[in-house]
């Protein structure tokens, strides 16, 4: 569906995150308290909110969106790797297995290839292993999605 095709309401509604769709929502009078203080915690996220390392977002500090989920893919064996749009350097990705709790990734530095922090029990040392190999497989595209999010200043040497 095109923005054309949706009321002025709807159009709002959807992009209320993106400043573009603040400032049309606030033209139309189509505010409502609710917007107001969700756009509120927001900007308190984005000041002291914990753990930003590991948000799948980032906000600006007015409270809008600036990029919503992380670049990812699904392999086999129920594990999708990812890069968060609002992480830290070092280069790396986030190994997620599907039947896992949030926080129970494995992470691995792409400049190194080395596992960074702790092993969850989910994982062995052989399947560490092939994560590892997957990685390099798949090294351009990760190194691509971390440039893509974090810019040329964090690229990672070829």
């Amino acid at each position: 569906m095109k923005d054309n095709d949706l009321t002025p309401y709807e159009r709002a509604g959807i992009n209320l995150g993106e400043s573009a769709g603040w400032e049309l929502a606030e033209a139309e009078g189509r505010l409502e308290a609710e917007d107001v203080l969700d756009r509120l915690e927001m900007m308190a996220l984005y000041e002291f909110g914990e753990n930003k390392d590991e948000w799948p977002m980032a906000l600006d500090e007015e409270g809008f969106l600036t990029a919503l989920g992380a670049e990812g893919k699904r392999f086999d064996g129920g594990i999708s790797v990812h890069v968060w749009p609002n992480d830290h350097p070092p280069p790396h990705v986030h190994i997620l297995k599907k039947s896992e709790p949030d926080g129970h990734d494995v992470k691995i530095n792409l400049k190194t290839g080395d596992l960074e922090g702790d092993l969850p029990s989910w994982a062995s040392q052989k399947q560490l292993k092939r994560m590892k190999a997957l990685i390099i497989k798949h090294h351009q595209l990760f190194e691509g999605w971390w440039e893509k999010n974090h810019g040329e200043g964090d690229a990672i040497p070829t």
